[in-house]
């Protein structure tokens, strides 16, 4: 006899899930959402502090990096500051100072006013300068009177200045006696003194050839 059963799906006894089975899915399910959860929990809070730190980071290298590119720009600066240093410095040397010259030239003429060594004047100055060969200076000069020993004076005088140390030669002490009846004593010595300075850059020494080679044994 056939039988129909009319009843849903659910509802039939020989369809239903068992109650036991239903509550181990839904345990299952309830704990993997669970699981889940506390994973995304875990991670996204991690992953926030962990993006925290990288910008942190980031933003302290950049800063590093500033620094770096100042430090380099000051060590930059440094080297070419050095580099004018040394070529000022290197001027200083190749160049005299007049202004000290005249000063010590001055002393020798007054001779702290010892008038009976000495008296000399000069009637002009000139000044032609070779830092390679040395300066040279021209300077048409006078010694009162006629006694030729206050002539050596002052050549001796001149030899012991200073600036003697760096003459490389001085003109003799030759001259001839003018006369000027409104001055007294009347007669003076005149004569073109020149004074020859060391010149004040040195070339740097030429290289020794190099030796022939040794000829070949036959």
């Amino acid at each position: 006899m056939i039988r129909i059963n009319l009843l849903p799906v659910e509802q039939r006894s020989g369809n239903r899930v068992p109650p036991k089975v239903l509550a181990a899915a839904f345990g299952a399910a309830l704990a993997t959402s669970a699981a889940i959860g506390w994973f995304g929990i875990v991670y996204f809070g991690d992953l926030g502090a962990a993006e925290s730190q990288l910008a942190a980071a980031d933003a302290t290298l950049a800063d590093r990096m500033k620094k770096v590119g100042y430090y380099d720009q000051l060590e930059s600066n440094k080297k070419d500051y050095a580099l004018r240093v040394q070529s000022i410095q290197d001027i200083a040397k190749s160049r005299r100072v007049w202004s000290k010259f005249l000063d010590e030239l001055i002393d020798v003429v007054n001779n702290n006013g010892d008038t009976d060594r000495h008296v000399a004047w000069f009637d002009r100055v000139e000044v032609k300068n070779d830092p390679k060969k040395g300066a040279t200076v021209t300077l048409p000069s006078s010694v009162q009177d006629e006694d030729r020993g206050r002539l050596a004076n002052f050549h001796e005088d001149l030899e012991a200045a200073p600036f003697g140390k760096d003459l490389f030669s001085k003109t003799d002490p030759g001259y001839k006696v003018e006369e000027e009846k409104n001055r007294v004593p009347p007669k003076s010595m005149s004569f073109e003194l020149q004074l020859q300075f060391q010149p004040t850059v040195k070339e740097a020494p030429k290289p020794a050839p190099k030796p022939a080679p040794a000829p070949k044994a036959k």
